[in-house]
């Protein structure tokens, strides 16, 4: 799956209904449902995710990596294996509104090779990414500019990404720049509306979706140079 990279559990909105007073057939709290398996379709590794007591993501897994994260304050720290044998180290710093500040990744275990992305926000809107990395050289710079609560686009030195929304749907789990986000382990982006399309250059991505009874994402359809389904299990409690 391709995801933005900038060198992508948008919020569910529960309705509360308090019952007193209220007759039986008043709406009732809705459950929180969270995606637990990602499934590509016709081809690739599925994406499994597991949380843990908060609500908070434990693993990812996916072919033969599994992702286990630990928490404490505001670090988040997801380590990698690959078979068993450790691949990568995570370290990430969030702000007040749950956003990643900073992601450093180590990618062996004494951590002198690494790869590290700065973040800067207008309140919860991603403005600035820097990309610097152990060896050295030009940062990466990407700036973003937003319209409507929606970033519009993405530029990196000549490089511009524009992005299109369905302003008739909402931001909410299992749309694109959700589960970009949710398979990384972290979010940096926290739009208004369900991404419709990418444009990069002439290359173009699109975006549709399938929804439950209950207004759940059921899957995702992404067209572009290849066309992939991407389905979903929930876990609601």
């Amino acid at each position: 799956m391709k995801t933005i990279r900038l060198t992508t559990l948008t919020s569910l909105f529960l309705i509360l209904v308090f019952s007193a007073c209220k007759k039986d057939n008043d709406e009732k709290k809705k459950p929180t449902c969270r995606i637990i398996t990602i499934t590509p379709s016709p081809s690739g590794n599925a994406f499994n995710i597991t949380y843990n007591s908060e609500g908070k993501i434990s693993t990812i897994s996916t072919g033969n990596d599994i992702t286990t994260f630990a928490y404490s304050g505001n670090t988040v720290i997801g380590t990698t294996n690959t078979s068993g044998v450790f691949s990568s180290k995570k370290i990430i710093t969030l702000n007040a509104n749950g956003m990643a500040t900073n992601v450093k990744t180590e990618f062996n275990s004494s951590g002198t090779n690494w790869s590290n992305d700065l973040y800067e926000y207008s309140g919860t809107e991603l403005i600035k990414a820097t990309s610097t990395s152990s060896t050295g050289g030009t940062p990466s710079v990407s700036t973003l500019t937003w319209s409507n609560g929606n970033p519009v686009s993405a530029t990196t030195g000549t490089s511009v990404t524009t992005l299109d929304y369905f302003t008739n749907k909402p931001a909410q789990t299992g749309d694109y720049l959700d589960i970009a986000q949710l398979v990384v382990g972290y979010r940096i982006y926290k739009p208004k509306n369900a991404i419709k399309s990418l444009l990069n250059g002439t290359n173009i991505n699109s975006f549709d979706y399938t929804f439950d009874s209950d207004g759940k994402i059921t899957s995702l359809v992404a067209t572009g140079a290849t066309n992939t389904t991407y389905t979903y299990q929930y876990q609601c409690n």
